[in-house]
Protein backbone atom coordinates (compact mmCIF):
# COMPACT_ATOMS: atom_id res chain seq x y z
CA UNK A 1 0.00 0.00 0.00
CA UNK A 2 2.91 2.31 0.92
CA UNK A 3 4.44 1.86 -2.89
CA UNK A 4 0.93 2.72 -4.38
CA UNK A 5 0.69 5.98 -2.44
CA UNK A 6 4.49 6.87 -3.60
CA UNK A 7 3.69 5.78 -7.02
CA UNK A 8 0.53 8.55 -7.32
CA UNK A 9 2.75 11.16 -5.22
CA UNK A 10 4.88 10.66 -8.39
CA UNK A 11 2.15 10.53 -11.17
CA UNK A 12 -0.22 13.31 -10.33
CA UNK A 13 1.93 16.12 -11.08
CA UNK A 14 3.12 15.01 -14.37
CA UNK A 15 -0.24 14.53 -15.13
CA UNK A 16 -0.52 18.24 -14.45
CA UNK A 17 2.49 19.36 -16.15
CA UNK A 18 1.48 17.79 -19.44
CA UNK A 19 -1.37 19.44 -20.32
CA UNK A 20 0.46 22.97 -21.10
CA UNK A 21 0.46 24.00 -24.92
CA UNK A 22 3.73 24.12 -26.77
CA UNK A 23 4.73 27.86 -27.30
CA UNK A 24 8.09 29.67 -28.72
CA UNK A 25 9.19 32.09 -26.83
CA UNK A 26 12.25 34.83 -27.96
CA UNK A 27 13.39 37.23 -25.58
CA UNK A 28 15.70 40.13 -26.20
CA UNK A 29 17.13 42.45 -23.48
CA UNK A 30 19.35 45.46 -24.24
CA UNK A 31 20.61 48.29 -21.48
CA UNK A 32 21.84 51.24 -21.91
CA UNK A 33 23.53 53.79 -20.23
CA UNK A 34 22.07 57.38 -20.98
CA UNK A 35 23.77 61.21 -19.75
CA UNK A 36 21.37 63.49 -19.15
CA UNK A 37 21.89 67.23 -18.96
CA UNK A 38 18.87 68.99 -16.58
CA UNK A 39 20.43 72.71 -16.66
CA UNK A 40 22.45 71.65 -12.54
CA UNK A 41 24.18 68.52 -12.79
CA UNK A 42 25.14 65.43 -15.36
CA UNK A 43 23.62 62.48 -14.32
CA UNK A 44 23.65 59.04 -15.61
CA UNK A 45 20.86 56.76 -15.76
CA UNK A 46 20.17 52.84 -16.92
CA UNK A 47 17.57 52.19 -19.01
CA UNK A 48 16.84 48.31 -19.74
CA UNK A 49 14.22 47.15 -22.71
CA UNK A 50 13.12 43.81 -22.55
CA UNK A 51 11.02 42.49 -25.84
CA UNK A 52 9.23 39.16 -25.52
CA UNK A 53 7.66 37.37 -27.97
CA UNK A 54 5.16 34.11 -27.59
CA UNK A 55 3.96 32.66 -29.80
CA UNK A 56 1.51 28.94 -29.55
CA UNK A 57 2.27 25.82 -31.66
CA UNK A 58 -0.40 25.15 -33.96
CA UNK A 59 -0.31 21.96 -36.01
CA UNK A 60 -2.53 21.32 -39.11
CA UNK A 61 -5.88 19.61 -39.23
CA UNK A 62 -4.90 17.70 -42.45
CA UNK A 63 -2.07 16.25 -40.55
CA UNK A 64 -3.86 15.26 -37.22
CA UNK A 65 -2.40 11.53 -37.44
CA UNK A 66 0.86 12.01 -39.26
CA UNK A 67 3.98 11.99 -37.38
CA UNK A 68 5.82 14.81 -38.89
CA UNK A 69 3.01 17.77 -38.87
CA UNK A 70 3.44 21.35 -40.40
CA UNK A 71 3.40 23.90 -37.98
CA UNK A 72 0.28 26.41 -39.30
CA UNK A 73 1.15 30.48 -39.05
CA UNK A 74 -1.03 31.76 -35.20
CA UNK A 75 -0.64 35.05 -33.38
CA UNK A 76 2.23 36.17 -31.40
CA UNK A 77 2.06 37.89 -28.13
CA UNK A 78 4.61 40.85 -28.49
CA UNK A 79 5.60 42.70 -24.74
CA UNK A 80 8.44 45.24 -24.29
CA UNK A 81 9.06 46.01 -20.78
CA UNK A 82 11.21 49.59 -20.46
CA UNK A 83 13.02 49.51 -16.86
CA UNK A 84 14.33 53.02 -15.32
CA UNK A 85 17.30 53.06 -13.28
CA UNK A 86 17.28 57.01 -12.03
CA UNK A 87 20.07 56.86 -9.34
CA UNK A 88 22.41 53.85 -10.20
CA UNK A 89 21.72 51.57 -7.35
CA UNK A 90 21.38 47.85 -8.32
CA UNK A 91 17.46 48.25 -8.29
CA UNK A 92 15.32 49.69 -11.43
CA UNK A 93 13.19 52.65 -10.14
CA UNK A 94 10.48 52.66 -12.60
CA UNK A 95 9.14 50.04 -15.10
CA UNK A 96 6.36 50.30 -18.03
CA UNK A 97 5.01 47.00 -20.10
CA UNK A 98 3.57 47.74 -23.28
CA UNK A 99 1.66 45.39 -25.89
CA UNK A 100 1.24 45.99 -29.45
CA UNK A 101 -2.05 45.24 -31.34
CA UNK A 102 -3.64 46.18 -34.83
CA UNK A 103 -6.78 47.65 -35.85
CA UNK A 104 -7.60 48.33 -39.58
CA UNK A 105 -4.10 48.42 -40.41
CA UNK A 106 -3.13 50.70 -37.85
CA UNK A 107 -0.70 49.90 -35.02
CA UNK A 108 -1.81 50.39 -31.57
CA UNK A 109 0.71 50.43 -28.12
CA UNK A 110 -1.63 49.04 -24.95
CA UNK A 111 0.35 50.56 -22.05
CA UNK A 112 -0.66 49.05 -18.45
CA UNK A 113 -1.77 51.93 -15.76
CA UNK A 114 -2.84 52.13 -12.35
CA UNK A 115 -6.56 50.93 -13.05
CA UNK A 116 -6.60 49.37 -16.26
CA UNK A 117 -4.46 50.52 -19.63
CA UNK A 118 -4.18 53.47 -21.73
CA UNK A 119 -3.88 52.98 -26.03
CA UNK A 120 -2.15 54.79 -28.10
CA UNK A 121 -1.70 54.92 -31.88
CA UNK A 122 2.02 53.80 -33.30
CA UNK A 123 3.19 56.44 -36.12
CA UNK A 124 3.37 60.01 -36.67
CA UNK A 125 1.61 61.09 -33.19
CA UNK A 126 2.92 57.62 -31.22
CA UNK A 127 2.13 60.04 -28.09
CA UNK A 128 -1.17 60.62 -28.71
CA UNK A 129 -3.36 59.14 -26.64
CA UNK A 130 -6.39 56.85 -28.50
CA UNK A 131 -8.90 55.41 -25.96
CA UNK A 132 -8.61 54.55 -22.10
CA UNK A 133 -9.50 51.25 -20.56
CA UNK A 134 -10.23 51.43 -16.87
CA UNK A 135 -11.25 47.47 -15.21
CA UNK A 136 -14.34 46.79 -13.69
CA UNK A 137 -15.03 44.78 -10.96
CA UNK A 138 -16.01 42.00 -13.11
CA UNK A 139 -12.46 39.78 -14.50
CA UNK A 140 -11.47 40.37 -18.17
CA UNK A 141 -14.03 43.34 -18.44
CA UNK A 142 -13.26 47.06 -19.35
CA UNK A 143 -15.14 50.38 -19.44
CA UNK A 144 -13.02 51.68 -22.67
CA UNK A 145 -13.48 55.14 -23.54
CA UNK A 146 -11.96 57.11 -26.39
CA UNK A 147 -13.07 60.32 -28.67
CA UNK A 148 -15.42 58.78 -30.94
CA UNK A 149 -17.24 56.44 -28.57
CA UNK A 150 -17.54 54.29 -25.34
CA UNK A 151 -18.24 51.16 -24.61
CA UNK A 152 -17.03 47.73 -22.46
CA UNK A 153 -13.96 45.86 -23.91
CA UNK A 154 -12.62 42.46 -23.22
CA UNK A 155 -9.76 40.28 -24.16
CA UNK A 156 -10.17 36.76 -26.08
CA UNK A 157 -9.10 33.38 -26.15
CA UNK A 158 -6.30 34.80 -28.68
CA UNK A 159 -5.81 37.87 -26.38
CA UNK A 160 -7.32 39.88 -28.81
CA UNK A 161 -8.65 43.30 -27.43
CA UNK A 162 -12.80 43.22 -28.48
CA UNK A 163 -14.59 46.65 -27.94
CA UNK A 164 -18.57 46.63 -28.05
CA UNK A 165 -20.56 50.21 -28.46
CA UNK A 166 -23.86 51.21 -29.81
CA UNK A 167 -24.06 53.63 -32.49
CA UNK A 168 -26.85 55.79 -32.21
CA UNK A 169 -26.71 56.40 -36.34
CA UNK A 170 -27.05 52.76 -37.37
CA UNK A 171 -28.93 51.93 -34.09
CA UNK A 172 -27.04 48.90 -33.58
CA UNK A 173 -24.00 47.42 -31.22
CA UNK A 174 -20.83 47.78 -33.04
CA UNK A 175 -17.83 45.26 -32.39
CA UNK A 176 -14.69 46.78 -33.04
CA UNK A 177 -11.38 43.74 -32.48
CA UNK A 178 -7.96 45.03 -32.02
CA UNK A 179 -5.76 41.83 -33.41
CA UNK A 180 -2.58 41.25 -31.49
CA UNK A 181 0.02 41.68 -33.82
CA UNK A 182 1.85 39.06 -35.40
Amino acid sequence: MKHLIYIATFLVPTVFFAQEKPTNVSEETTTKTVTVDDGREVVEKKVKVTTREEQQIKLAESDKHKVNQDVVDSPSKVTQTIEVDNDMDPFYDSKTKSVYYTYNDDNYIFKRNDNGFIVSEVGADAGMKYGHGMSTSRANNYVFSSKDYNGIGYFDANNNFIVEYYDADSNAIVKKVFKMTR
